[in-house]
């Protein structure tokens, strides 16, 4: 397709600055968000394997729901099972190296913290119903490298806590940790994944947790578009919520990705109408534009994966732009068939 020709050669070209930012953030001071790092892995990694049972219960006093949910949702250990101490001295062997470089990402979390923080006050803002727990347990832990889910608007290994947001730092290392190297030679991690795992994306994995947690997400055999403009509804939120993280980190493109689709709008969504793609109820068909991915294999090899993110929020911030009145929970309520007809998107 000439399309592709194209859309390739412009992506790998393209040089525009990319950064969430230009818009004034609203004064929140005055809203209650308080926040507390918990760092369960350093509790968990300095068990004293000689007196694992004791140690145990002592972190169970401090952890009486996430310890529980560690062992059996994380590590997939039933405290009951006769081996289950066994399991978890050898994972503590295993993962020694992981959970020290993931120590090391003090400073991370300090500025993690301070956009969760303001993220809580902003949700508040835009949804005056939504609470926070008080204080928001921003609990770290270590788990297996393949403990990696698909959500509404990515793929990650973060989680909500019924106190707050789990951060699972075996994937927040920088993408130049060994541990990557050693994944990518063995094949079971790729550079799409890796260059995600970053100390930054730890506020947008964490925001991401709440905003699925406020506003559910359920992929029903809707048509693509639909599919489309309700992850850019969540998307349109997360920018909103985080607007001090760069945009690349928001929609998890390389910049270069990110420049690209930009610089290439009318052909992606050009692309879209004339293959007849927008009511595609095919689920073959639809995940190679809403699921995870190297590449967009029909737009050329620099055409980022999960391209349908980008879509997305372009025809949401559409639809705003022609209703700044709406407000974000009757934006969340809205149709998406209402917000296609009603967007007049043309790029």
């Amino acid at each position: 397709m000439q399309i592709r020709a194209i859309l390739f050669a412009a992506i790998l070209g393209a040089g525009i600055p990319s950064c969430n930012s230009g818009e004034r953030i609203p004064d929140v001071s005055g809203l209650n968000a308080e926040t507390v790092v918990r760092r369960f892995d350093q509790e968990f990694f300095s068990v004293d394997t000689a007196k694992l049972s004791t140690s145990l219960d002592a972190l169970q006093q401090r952890y009486p729901q996430f310890l529980p949910d560690y062992l059996v949702k994380v590590l997939g250990i039933n405290p009951a099972d006769p081996m289950a101490e066994e399991a978890i001295k050898a994972f503590l062997r295993s993962y020694r190296s992981v959970y020290e470089a993931g120590n090391a990402q003090g400073k991370a979390l300090q500025q993690a913290e301070k956009d969760i923080r303001l993220a809580l006050q902003l949700m508040q803002h835009y949804v005056p119903t939504f609470k926070p727990e008080q204080p928001f347990e921003i609990t770290t832990f270590v788990g297996p490298m393949d403990a990696y889910e698909s959500f509404a608007t990515g793929d990650y290994g973060d989680v909500r806590t019924r106190t707050g947001v789990g951060v699972a730092m075996q994937f927040h290392l920088g993408a130049s940790a060994p541990v990557y190297e050693q994944g990518r030679s063995a094949g079971v991690m790729y550079d799409y994944q890796i260059r995600r795992f970053e100390p930054g994306t730890i506020a947008v994995n964490a925001v991401k947790n709440i905003i699925d947690d406020v506003f559910p997400y359920t992929a029903s055999g809707k048509p693509l578009v639909e599919e489309m403009i309700e992850k850019g509804k969540r998307l349109y939120l997360l920018d909103k919520l985080l607007p001090r993280v760069a945009d690349s980190l928001i929609l998890g493109y390389s910049t270069r990705q990110l420049n690209g689709c930009m610089e290439n709008e009318a052909l992606i969504w050009n692309f879209f109408v004339k293959n007849d793609l927008l009511y595609s109820i095919e689920p073959s068909v639809n995940q190679q534009y809403i699921k995870d991915g190297p590449k967009t294999q029909e737009l050329g090899e620099g055409a980022p994966g999960y391209i349908g993110l980008f879509v997305g929020r372009q025809l949401v911030r559409a639809y705003l732009k022609k209703h700044p009145e709406i407000s974000m929970p009757q934006l969340m309520q809205t149709p998406a068939t209402n917000i296609l007809n009603s967007a007049g998107y043309k790029p």
